[in-house]
């Protein structure tokens, strides 16, 4: 019953927001377009009867209608060769966080070490770049991964 008298109220909010009627007056037009965007923003909760009757289908599926998780961003660790204390530590926090990356040794390769440098603005490896951006170290990771913007980086 209650479900009935909710629905009844959706379609009617629903009919006022998308109606012309009053629309020759400028508050009422701009209410209607205010009140048409908070309900965009807040998930449609005021829809038509068919729009309703599709979502309810989808989620008795079990699929709903929120996107599926973005792919991860590359994560790339250039390392030089000579401190793998902190190298493991920065695998440790990734493997950790479950965040697939790739380790490029950079020993023998100069010219993609300087770029990692230049790029990273700082000389000592190992170096972490989320979608071909810097992060930095394993200090910068660390207060990346404690803030949170870690994993959005990645995630999106």
């Amino acid at each position: 019953m209650l479900n009935a008298v909710t629905d009844k109220i959706r379609f009617t909010v629903a009919d006022l927001l998308r109606s012309n009627s009053g629309n020759g007056l400028t508050p009422v037009k701009v209410l209607r377009e205010i009140l048409g965007t908070a309900n965009d923003l807040v998930g449609r909760p005021f829809c038509t009867e068919q729009e309703l009757v599709e979502r309810r289908a989808a989620a008795s599926k079990g699929t709903s209608s929120t996107p599926a998780k973005r792919e991860a961003a590359p994560v790339v660790v250039y390392f030089d060769g000579k401190d793998h204390r902190t190298k493991k530590k920065i695998e440790e926090l990734l493997k950790g966080r479950e965040i697939s990356f790739q380790v490029c040794d950079v020993t023998d390769d100069e010219s993609t070490r300087s770029w990692a440098q230049t790029q990273a603005k700082q000389s000592e490896f190992p170096l972490v770049f989320v979608a071909g951006e810097s992060l930095g170290g394993l200090h910068e990771l660390t207060q990346a991964d404690v803030n949170g913007t870690l994993v959005k980086r990645v995630f999106g």
